[in-house]
């Protein structure tokens, strides 16, 4: 038998060794439920909250699909439409290939009807290219942003039930963009099961698994990780109300 080398199968540059993992994957970075996650992972709560889980799923389902077709050949690979960050990296010709394709199947107005409060609010959202014409602030701040902190503080345990349906659409999109795939034999095969999380175990699994696999899809190529996006998002939301501890 041959005698394999030590780390053969590593990568050396300059004087460090990467592992393969590291090679496929890039470097790994710590990730922050509160002050990454949340702040990308976002517009999917509102949408939610808009519309209910099912009928929100399709919606987000949909702008997902619309946004591949538009950025097909953009990348040598395919990219999950999650985070709000990987929306800012499109193109101003794709967004508006993203709005017009929107119009077309009838879900842009709906997009745009959850997300307003937000866009108002975060004037420098990436998703502000939904709207030809950013909107006002015109009636109703009061309201408008209570409804905006209802939707956050439901998502900020990662566990919970609300927190989980956002984690799980954004692995959903993995699945339905074709990068994520799965053994049979995992606890993610069971992915339908997440609907019924908390109340078994095989859902609770589920959950888990969900929220391990989700790190993977903020890093390159999903996720610019130098976004200033996150970062943004929680100096505004000290601007626009004090913050509570």
């Amino acid at each position: 038998m041959e005698k394999q080398e030590i780390l053969q199968d590593h990568k050396k540059t300059g004087k460090t060794f990467q592992p393969p993992f590291t090679q496929k994957l890039g470097p790994l970075h710590e990730i922050s439920w509160v002050k990454t996650m949340i702040p990308e992972l976002f517009w999917i709560a509102i949408i939610q909250d808009c519309y209910g889980y099912q009928m929100g799923v399709e919606i987000i389902t949909a702008f997902s699909r619309i946004v591949c077709k538009c950025t097909e050949g953009s990348s040598d690979k395919k990219r999950v439409f999650a985070s709000m960050s990987s929306f800012g990296r499109l193109t101003p010709e794709e967004g508006f290939c993203v709005r017009k394709e929107l119009a077309a199947s009838g879900r842009l107005f709906e997009i745009q009807k959850a997300l307003t409060d937000l866009i108002v609010f975060y004037p420098q959202c990436p998703l502000c290219f939904l709207y030809s014409k950013i909107p006002s602030l015109d009636d109703g701040p009061e309201h408008k942003l209570a409804s905006l902190k209802a939707s956050l503080e439901k998502i900020y345990d990662k566990i919970s039930r609300e927190a989980m349906m956002v984690q799980a659409t954004a692995i959903w999109l993995a699945f339905d963009s074709d990068v994520l795939k799965v053994s049979a034999d995992t606890s993610l095969a069971e992915f339908p099961e997440i609907e019924k999380y908390p109340h078994t175990e095989l859902s609770q699994r589920v959950a888990s698994s969900i929220r391990a696999s989700l790190f993977m899809f903020f890093i390159e190529p999903h996720y610019p990780v130098s976004s200033d996006w996150p970062a943004y998002f929680w100096n505004r939301g000290l601007e626009i109300d004090p913050c509570h501890f």
